[in-house]
């Protein structure tokens, strides 16, 4: 008796099977964001008979702008590197030239640019700067992609379905994978440009575009109607 209801049971679960269909499809959803955060990079220079003089006055200026940045609400200030190098010209004492590095990190373009513009005036240069993407703001977009996405593959699958005559039975695997994020690409390609840059004005910049894109793919069990 077991063995026969045993085998009752494997029949209707083979039947079950063989009755459902595995449709596999992939969705996708991207949204173009508009770069919420600025970088600038600059650099004090100055040069002296010794290493010790040269790197003295360069620390004062470092000190003097990060001071200055730090009554800035809304910027991060991060200190970089700092070296001296001798100089030898023939014909001439050996001289020092010392150099002092610090990023500034705000998503308030407007005033940053403000600062960096007055730190300019007091002798600094700037090196690079660029926008980028901040983690939140492309989670946030992420988050929304991915429901978007998963209801373009939810109503599709129900198409499908529809026109097989069948029906969606459940979701088997399904697998979400993004693309895009906060990559500062303007960098480096703006360094010459800003390096030759008045340094009686602020300098001026324009944030670029990051494409956030949201892909998922998933194995859907339709089942006759």
């Amino acid at each position: 008796m077991k063995c026969r209801i045993a085998a009752l049971l494997l029949f209707a679960f083979a039947a079950a099977a063989d009755a459902q269909t595995v449709l596999t499809l992939s969705e996708s959803a991207e949204r173009e964001l508009t770069q919420d955060r600025l970088t600038v990079s600059l650099r004090a220079e100055a040069s002296a008979a010794t290493a010790a003089a040269a790197q003295a006055e360069t620390n004062r200026r470092m000190e003097a702008a990060v001071a200055r940045a730090k009554t800035v609400a809304g910027v991060a200030v991060q200190t970089g590197g700092a070296w001296a190098n001798e100089e030898r010209v023939q014909g001439r004492p050996v001289r020092w030239r010392a150099v002092a590095t610090l990023d500034l990190i705000s998503s308030d373009a407007a005033s940053l640019l403000a600062l960096v513009g007055g730190l300019q005036e007091t002798g600094l240069a700037i090196s690079g700067m660029g926008f980028d993407l901040t983690r939140e703001a492309a989670r946030a977009a992420q988050d929304a992609l991915t429901e978007e996405a998963l209801a373009r593959l939810q109503s599709r699958a129900a198409r499908v379905a529809a026109a097989l005559d069948r029906r969606v039975a459940a979701i088997r695997t399904i697998r979400i994978g993004e693309t895009g994020g906060a990559v500062p690409q303007p960098r480096l390609a703006m360094r010459a440009a800003v390096a030759m840059a008045d340094a009686a004005h602020a300098p001026v910049a324009e944030p670029g575009r990051t494409s956030v894109r949201i892909d998922v793919e998933a194995e859907i069990l339709l089942e006759p109607k």
